[in-house]
């Protein structure tokens, strides 16, 4: 679909700070189970997500269907399936198969082969357990703390990452499910916490660790340890117990880093590097002193188009419970916070479109030996528009994009300087929360019920914030606030 057009002309007025509504939510039990494996992804291929949870002998290998969360065992643990596994095409044969350690001794690093569908062709039933078949896949010297899926030296096999206390591995996979392993040697891991990402956009995965990130070489040469070359992140600030995560948290297209600590107190902060990841990268505090922050996820929980944060802190944590960031003005230096939840605890938590209908929900438990599985369901109104907005960029254009729209319905859209005020209903079947709006742009919405706009903010714009809202016969969107650069 074609943008319509805007050229921004607004007049220099007074500006007002606004805080848009908070997404509610609400906590949906799933199991009474735990564990401290979470995981997500569609392993029936129906087209939703469903769920994943490993634990103890006790707690097993489970699956869960979206959405009436019926459960199959699909194994039990020699020890206890921790602290982390993933999800991935492991044999390439279409469906999500689940890479995950098992204990601390011996062949503990497995992978479960979905029987959805077979590499030979054909397929199984995913919903009897006896049909997963288990494969060995190395041993890891120790507990398994993280694990990562990419296709590291793209060959077209899937690659897995993995870290223990004292070992960073990559383990290469071969034809015929054989694997080579390659241990990366570093001074200072940390206890904990790998992350990956393509951090140089060269088109490979790096990987990220304490404070540093290692330089994948590509290719057959990411089979070198020698040649994953190191730089520094952040060497004063990053907790040894930490979760890290890869996401473009400012809207550039580079690809950002985020820190927490898992185990400790730390500050949440995201690391820009402005072009040259090998040079020096800042960092940018989205909260201090974040204790056990054990669930660090990012999504556009709010529908207006940037990455917002979600931290998870476990039971055991002096702030339990489950809060989320939002990025008020897409650059990821204002954030406004919610407690979504202050009782129930949440490790290892991961963020997804549970109902294929366009927002975030959490999943997540507290770790092994502490049940419910629950999920926190994002309760956006299905009545709502959803309004997102590029980073804006004097002189460049900029996507507006409203969805949820009733199909092919004129949308308005709504532009202004001057902040937000009380509700004031339109005439319209709706309320609105601009005030003085002074650009008003009209177009139909196509049969999926999106239409896109395009704005050119003007050079004397820079550094002024504009606010954003789009509206229809009977419904609205949320306010998006956005500062030109």
């Amino acid at each position: 679909m074609t943008p319509r057009s805007l050229f921004l002309s607004l007049p220099l007025l007074a500006l007002a700070a606004t805080a848009p509504s908070q997404v509610p939510f609400r906590v949906v039990p799933v199991a009474n189970n735990a564990g401290d494996v979470k995981l997500v992804g569609d392993l029936d291929l129906d087209g939703t997500v469903d769920l994943v949870l490993g634990g103890s002998p006790q707690e097993g290998l489970y699956w869960y269907q979206y959405p009436l969360w019926t459960a199959t065992r699909i194994a039990t643990p020699a020890v206890e399936f921790t602290t982390d596994g993933e999800l991935g095409d492991v044999d390439g044969d279409g469906d999500l198969d689940i890479v995950v350690p098992d204990g601390p001794s011996g062949n503990n690093l497995l992978w479960f082969e979905n029987p959805k569908r077979r590499p030979t062709g054909g397929g199984g039933d995913p919903f009897v357990g006896s049909q997963w078949t288990r494969h060995v896949l190395g041993a890891l010297g120790s507990w398994g703390k993280d694990v990562e899926l990419a296709d590291f030296d793209r060959d077209g096999l899937l690659d897995v990452a993995t870290r223990t206390s004292g070992l960073a591995q990559l383990w290469f996979q071969e034809p015929g499910n054989t694997w080579t392993q390659v241990a990366l040697t570093q001074n200072n891991l940390g206890r904990e916490g790998l992350a990956s990402g393509d951090l140089d956009a060269d088109g490979d995965a790096d990987l990220v660790l304490f404070g540093v990130w290692r330089r994948n070489p590509g290719g057959v040469d990411a089979r070198n340890p020698a040649l994953w070359t190191v730089h520094g992140i952040d060497a004063l600030h990053v907790d040894a117990d930490f979760k890290a995560l890869c996401a473009d948290v400012d809207g550039d297209g580079r690809t950002d880093v985020l820190y927490s600590s898992s185990e400790n107190s730390a500050d949440v902060a995201w690391y820009s590097h402005g072009g040259n990841p090998t040079g020096t990268w800042q960092r940018h505090v989205i909260v201090t002193a974040a204790d056990r922050a054990h669930t660090l996820q990012v999504a556009d929980i709010d529908g207006d188009g940037d990455a917002d944060v979600v931290v998870g802190h476990m039971h055991t944590s002096s702030t339990p419970g489950v809060r989320i960031y939002y990025n008020r003005n897409g650059l990821g230096t204002a954030w406004q916070t919610q407690l979504v939840d202050g009782t129930n605890g949440v490790h290892n938590g991961v963020v997804a479109d549970l109902g294929a209908d366009g927002d975030f929900e959490l999943v997540g438990a507290n770790w092994t030996g502490h049940p419910p599985l629950n999920v926190w369901e994002n309760l956006l109104p299905a009545t709502e528009e959803i309004l997102g907005v590029q980073s804006l960029i004097p002189a460049v254009s900029s996507t507006i994009r409203v969805t949820n729209c009733t199909p092919n319905s004129i949308v308005v859209c709504w532009i202004t300087a001057a902040g937000t005020t009380s509700p004031y209903p339109t005439g319209l079947g709706t309320t609105f929360d601009l005030a003085n709006p002074v650009i008003l742009a009209f177009a139909a919405s196509g049969a999926n019920g999106v239409v896109d706009f395009a704005i050119t903010p003007v050079p004397v714009m820079s550094r002024r914030t504009i606010w954003f809202q789009s509206m229809e016969i009977g419904r609205k969107s949320n306010v998006v606030a956005r500062r030109v650069q």
